[in-house]
């Protein structure tokens, strides 16, 4: 499978900072004591828990993502940006993909043991997001190559 920066992945950039953006901008705008921030904190509810001893802080507010959510979020964006440059290593995990949860050991470990230090729990949830970056890449290449060929084929005359 050819992994390429199209349009697809070029979404799933802007998308995941856009992401990324909203939890560090939600506390931002509580503090300024615009409505959008309610909006921002409702929007991650469904995803994290969102307690504030489990948050980092900006503003004087919680950010709308605990600290592991944020890892995760963090560690996707990074591995779609880093990814494309580390050519050994994404090569190896779209042949082996079932060693992304390698990557989540240490996020499973620290679910369980409960470290309970914010940076640990941040670490352990950039590790899990980051190779799984390129597993949702590779799906959204996928799904560009394969819209691309039917709409090819549907401009053939036939």
């Amino acid at each position: 499978m050819k992994l390429e920066r199209n349009l697809a992945y070029w979404l799933l950039v802007v998308g995941s900072g856009l992401w990324i953006a909203t939890t560090v901008l939600a506390p931002i705008a509580r503090a300024e004591g615009w409505a959008v921030a309610e909006w921002a904190y409702r929007f991650f509810r469904p995803v994290c828990h969102q307690i504030p001893g489990r948050s980092f802080f900006c503003a004087g507010h919680p950010l709308a993502v605990c600290h592991r959510c944020l890892g995760l979020y963090v560690g996707f964006f990074t591995g779609l940006v880093v990814l494309p440059y580390l050519h050994r290593l994404r090569s190896w995990l779209v042949e082996n993909p079932r060693w992304v949860l390698a990557f989540m050991a240490p996020m499973l470990v620290d679910v369980l043991v409960v470290m309970n230090r914010p940076w640990d729990r941040f670490a352990t949830g950039f590790a899990a997001g980051f190779p799984v970056a390129l597993l949702v890449w590779a799906a959204a290449a996928d799904l560009w190559h394969r819209f691309h060929e039917r709409r090819k084929e549907s401009y053939e005359p036939g």
